[in-house]
């Protein structure tokens, strides 16, 4: 089993990319595999439980939040974008923490693999 270390840089609404982001890290974990997720510029706003989608929608952020209550995933919204962007610590959703550039660089040193989606 190999551990993946991804750093999101795209917010939820950004389009395909997002909802592709999330199935890449979806059948990271399918396959065995572990990873470490770092959300970092307005990514943070997939780690939002506050997130108000028209109805009938599908939310990429929704998928992210579920993949956080894995046992194989760790995500880490990055503190420093999170507070430019408003995002507190009462609105973080479930299995999401808070983290900074330590979480990040011990991801990035104990993972086999790097992948950054922007």
């Amino acid at each position: 089993m190999s551990r993946i270390a991804f750093l999101l840089g795209m917010a939820p609404d950004h389009g395909a990319i997002a909802f592709e982001a999330c199935a890449i890290i979806r059948q990271t974990i399918e396959t065995g595999h572990s990873a470490v997720v770092f959300l970092y510029e307005d990514s943070v706003y997939f780690a939002s439980n506050q997130r108000d989608v028209p109805q009938g929608e599908s939310d990429p952020a929704a998928q992210m939040i579920a993949l956080a209550t894995n046992e194989k995933c760790s995500i880490f919204a990055c503190i420093t974008a999170s507070e430019r962007r408003g995002l507190s610590e009462d609105l973080l959703a479930d299995g999401i923490r808070f983290g900074g550039l330590g979480e990040w660089t011990d991801a990035v040193i104990h993972a086999d693999s790097v992948v950054q989606l922007r």
